[in-house]
């Protein structure tokens, strides 16, 4: 484990050690590869006239990538930094992020939709970086997901919200575990054990109107570090604020999150409770089965508890056992039927240290008034929500592939 919070794309920049080829003295080529044959069930949901899910096989790609960085020595302990980063369709050659919606398959426009910065560090005052970055939310936990960047990561339901309910039209949304562009984030140097990061983001730089809401994020984390133990606690939260002639209040959806990591000779172990929330009272109150209910203005209607557990047991020096467990909690108001469940194990078999063979499987059980579906992190991801507005779909994967890391 190391010793300092620094995400790894800046740690590559500042050390330019990973497995790369460099194009120059101040250019690295990397990236990764991750391939996988799925099989996969959609499900089928509650209710009536909800049609039937479908299982089907597929290639997918999952969080494939190709990334160009670079640093440069400015003299009295500073260096530029800099990185490009986009999404490979390893699966179609597609290039950019899956889609917002948890299960799509859309592709972005974007080229370099992941982490794409310029920057200034110093090893005494820390980094400042501009550009579209994870969030210290986000960066705060993903070391403890057993399955990262496929279709068992757990951010199916960690770091998720439904805004207006969990009816018909209230779709998960990737909200809290995100990147985000238009970032200035800046993160401290190692205190010791400690280390802290702090981002913020304007969600609506489009705008050109004063009638117009703004919409803003802020993000932060602390971390310790100090073997075997690894704890985190970080805060985000979204505002919107109306024009100022309509004198409505701000309105704002948050979350908290505890990370615990626990790392052994064999055996490593991973802890992360979230809790969301937010002030936009009932925003769906026309459509059936809501189990926000009736809600007034400024009440919690989808906030709500998700934990996250995980472990995994080094069998060998080149083969691990891996098991996670997941479980989100009621929605808002709701008492009864708008939870969640997911489960996943795999095995995994390092064939030397850029190359890894796995495999996979994870299922996602809805209650009947929500659509969760399987990690969007994997072109596989499979989308919950029935035609028919019907949640309870309980979707399912096998996934057998290969990872290789350039």
């Amino acid at each position: 484990m190391q010793k300092s919070f620094i995400p790894l794309a800046i740690a590559a920049a500042l050390t330019l050690s990973a497995p790369a080829r460099a194009a120059n003295e101040n250019v690295t080529v990397y990236g990764q590869a991750n391939v996988s044959y799925d099989m996969i069930s959609t499900g089928t949901a509650n209710g009536v006239g909800a049609l039937p899910g479908i299982s089907s096989s597929r290639v997918s790609s999952n969080s494939s990538r190709l990334g160009l960085k670079g640093s440069n020595d400015l003299g009295s302990g500073w260096s530029a930094l800099w990185q490009v980063e986009g999404t490979v369709g390893a699966d179609t050659g597609a290039s950019g992020g899956a889609g917002t919606i948890a299960g799509a398959s859309a592709r972005s426009t974007r080229l370099f939709d992941r982490d794409t910065y310029l920057g200034l560090s110093h090893a005494d005052l820390g980094t400042l970086l501009l550009g579209r970055h994870d969030t210290p939310y986000k960066m705060s936990t993903r070391r403890l997901d057993v399955f990262p960047d496929g279709i068992g990561d757990n951010r199916s339901l960690l770091g998720t919200t439904i805004i207006g309910g969990a009816g018909p039209a209230g779709v998960v949304t990737d909200t809290f575990d995100a990147r985000q562009s238009n970032q200035i984030i800046y993160i401290s140097p190692a205190l010791g054990s400690y280390s802290g990061a702090l981002g913020y983001s304007n969600l609506a730089e489009g705008n050109t109107y004063s009638s117009q809401n703004s919409v803003s994020a802020l993000s932060l984390a602390g971390m310790y570090e100090q073997d075997p133990v690894y704890a985190t606690f970080a805060y985000e939260v979204h505002t919107i604020t109306p024009p100022a002639i309509t004198q409505s209040p701000s309105t704002a959806v948050k979350a908290v999150k505890l990370g615990l990591g626990y790392r052994m000779d064999i055996l490593n172990l991973g802890f992360a409770l979230e809790k969301s929330s937010d002030d936009f009272g009932n925003a769906d109150v026309v459509v059936a089965n809501n189990p926000c209910g009736n809600l007034t203005s400024g009440a919690n209607c989808s906030g709500h508890s998700t934990l996250y557990l995980s472990a995994k047991l080094n069998i060998t020096p080149a083969d691990a056992l891996k098991v996670a467990y997941s479980k989100a909690g009621q929605v808002g108001a709701a008492s009864i039927a708008s939870g969640a469940i997911q489960f996943s194990m795999g095995i995994d078999h390092d064939i030397n240290q850029r190359t890894t063979v796995y495999i996979l499987y994870t299922s996602l059980k809805n209650d009947r008034l929500v659509h969760y579906g399987l990690s969007s992190a994997a072109s596989s991801g499979a989308n919950s929500v029935n035609p028919t507005g019907e949640g309870g779909a309980s979707p399912s994967a096998f996934s057998f592939g290969i990872r290789h890391s350039f």
